[in-house]
């Protein structure tokens, strides 16, 4: 008898620790009434993930309207962009989606020459983009860069003998074009070097927008004396200098 007893004492004692183990080990429910219990402990919540960093999908040189104009993603997030150097560049409409680059002083200082720049935003590398010709900052010295190369090139300057034809646009941004042949002898047209003398300028067409002065040999042959890329302001003042220094007349296109 007193060994039954103990035999069972032992087995109630075994069952009591195994509840007592579970219950110990067991996380309180946090919903419903529970969810104050000062045992149950809440999951924190995850965090915010980090707002991804600007990413430029796609970039167009618009020339005739005289700005770069930007597509992709978080762009407004964006402190600054560049072409290659460390000067940041004038943004304007900047969305997340897109954002234009005006032509501006800042831009035609990097953009000296036709060629590859590295548009860089927040100091890494977005993409490279093509440059077909120099830019031009719209409010550059309105003077004709040619002029001072034309008159010490050109036979006769100041002495108009030359009939020129004259293409004007009726507003901003239409084509411009002036061009005339100033010959070595007036009066003999055999008599060599020619020198075909203009100035153009043509919106979306930078590489056409120049100053220029050609010489045409006795055999056929061009060296290429003055070309340089002008705005719209520059060819006009270019046109006024040819007009006065050079064309003896000036006929207009139909």
């Amino acid at each position: 008898m007193p060994t039954w007893t103990f035999r069972h004492n032992m087995m109630l004692l075994s069952l009591l620790l195994t509840l007592v183990h579970v219950g110990a080990t067991a996380a309180p429910s946090c919903k419903g009434p529970n969810k104050n219990d000062p045992e149950c402990v809440t999951a924190e919540e995850p965090a915010a993930p980090a707002a991804a960093p600007g990413t430029v999908d796609s970039a167009t040189v618009d020339w005739f309207n005289q700005k770069l104009v930007l597509r992709g993603t978080g762009l407004d997030a964006v402190a600054a962009f560049s072409l290659g150097g460390s000067v940041a560049l004038t943004t304007d409409n900047v969305t997340p989606s897109s954002l234009e680059i005006p032509f501006d002083a800042d831009v035609a200082g990097e953009v000296t020459d036709s060629g590859n720049y590295a548009l860089m935003a927040d100091g890494a590398v977005a993409l490279s983009l093509y440059f077909k010709s120099q830019v031009i900052d719209p409010a550059a010295d309105p003077t004709c860069p040619c002029e001072s190369t034309w008159s010490g090139a050109v036979p006769g300057w100041s002495v108009p003998e030359t009939e020129c034809l004259e293409v004007v646009g009726a507003g901003d941004n239409d084509a411009a074009d002036i061009a005339g042949t100033v010959l070595t002898d007036p009066n003999d047209p055999s008599v060599y070097p020619h020198f075909p003398i203009g100035a153009t300028f043509l919106p979306g067409d930078p590489v056409s927008s120049v100053c220029r002065l050609v010489q045409v040999n006795l055999d056929a042959t061009t060296d290429d004396l003055v070309n340089l890329r002008i705005n719209e302001s520059q060819q006009a003042d270019c046109a006024a200098s040819l007009k006065v220094n050079v064309c003896a007349t000036t006929v207009s296109a139909p």
